[in-house]
């Protein structure tokens, strides 16, 4: 391998992608809430609404597994001959998907008051792939450029909640974090090749307390905090860089569950969240995450649900990502069968990469989609 010298980057992983971006859904149901977390007494409320689980009345498993797609689209604007703007090309195209598994849970209600639930589920994932070729006149490649990052972080843990009160409930739980992140990007300029690599095995652990109370007939409040949590190992050291360890930042959340009365019973939820990312890094921005949901019974036994939510990056807060979602969930004798859905679209600048991009004047748009299916069962 022959060392190429560049003054500049035109290949690179964007920011978010290479700190890793999280797994909030919880279950297919989360997914068709726009990632919300469902304020209700199932065993995956451990990892999300812990207090939840002391209003648990049989016990129960739960079982996920979906599929994640993203697509890149990278552009320039082009001039006409007297300089004015007359539009956009597209200068790289990808595509790629990613198998997820989880999350698992289990949960066991103890003494009419007590209920205590564990489970594996991804956490972060760090999946993102980059290619593009380049030609001469003869349609000859002469050159490549290729970033393919992968790995995912798991958490297994475990939650208790305690229903102090028959409208009050409080919880904690916790996990060890563990997985692995590979990144490589390849740079080929015939006949000289650059290839860059990172890799860590990131581990920690994480916790998280709440408390929920219904202070009124058919409204049910949470209240949330989870701590940030040092991940020891996020970079391995080797002859070209050094180690790095990588924080999460803290974090508190509200949210609420109303039952609407009507013909048609329905359920609104929403939840704000605060993640305090200046505390990980004075760079970063303390950000502010809103997401809501509605979930219809029809039948008896066919729920509908939908929800959005809008969530700012910490590297640039006017960056926003727009989610929505949708599913069906089926509630049958043996089984509680859901699918769901969740798209998402942001837009930003070549700014917002690990080592920004040459030429400036890119504009990189991304979208995803995550299905989801679960199923889960009371015994």
């Amino acid at each position: 391998m022959v060392a190429l010298a560049v003054t500049f980057v035109v290949a690179d992983v964007p920011l978010a992608a290479y700190w890793g971006e999280r797994v909030a859904a919880g279950s297919a149901r989360d997914l068709a809430f726009g990632g919300l977390a469902r304020i209700e007494a199932v065993p995956s409320a451990w990892f999300s609404t812990p207090a939840m689980l002391g209003f648990m009345a049989r016990p129960a498993v739960e079982a996920s597994a979906g599929l994640a797609l993203a697509q890149e689209q990278r552009t320039r604007i082009v001039y006409d001959q007297f300089e004015n703007a007359v539009g956009e090309v597209v200068v790289a195209d990808n595509a790629h998907s990613n198998l997820r598994l989880g999350p698992v849970s289990v949960g066991v209600p103890l003494f009419g008051v007590l209920g205590v639930a564990a489970g594996v589920r991804p956490a972060v994932s760090y999946d993102y792939d980059y290619y593009k070729e380049y030609r001469d006149d003869f349609y000859a490649i002469i050159g490549q450029d290729i970033v393919h990052q992968s790995g995912t972080l798991y958490a297994g843990g475990l939650g208790f909640g305690v229903r102090a009160h028959p409208k009050l409930g409080i919880g904690a739980g916790a996990a060890y974090l563990f997985g692995s992140r590979d990144l490589e990007i390849t740079t080929i300029r015939m006949p000289d090749t650059t290839l860059e690599h990172e890799s860590g095995t990131p581990a920690g652990i994480a916790y998280n307390a709440g408390l929920s109370v219904e202070p009124l007939s058919r409204l049910l409040l949470n209240a949330g905090f989870s701590g940030g949590t040092k991940l020891a190992g996020w970079r391995k050291a080797d002859s070209a860089q050094t180690a790095i360890d990588r924080k999460q930042p803290n974090a508190v959340k509200l949210g609420l569950a109303y039952q609407a009365p009507g013909t048609l019973p329905s359920r609104v939820m929403a939840e704000l969240g605060y993640e305090m990312w200046n505390g990980v890094d004075t760079s970063l921005t303390n950000l502010l995450v809103v997401r809501a949901g509605v979930e219809h019974l029809m039948l008896n036994f066919v729920r509908i649900r939908y929800g959005f939510a809008v969530e700012p990056q910490p590297f640039d807060p006017t960056v926003q990502t727009a989610q929505v979602g949708a599913g069906v969930g089926f509630d049958t004798e043996l089984l509680k069968v859901d699918v769901g859905a969740r798209f998402r679209r942001s837009v930003f600048g070549s700014g917002l990469f690990r080592t920004p991009l040459s030429p400036s004047d890119q504009t990189v748009y991304e979208t995803g989609a995550e299905l989801g299916l679960t199923l889960s069962r009371e015994f």
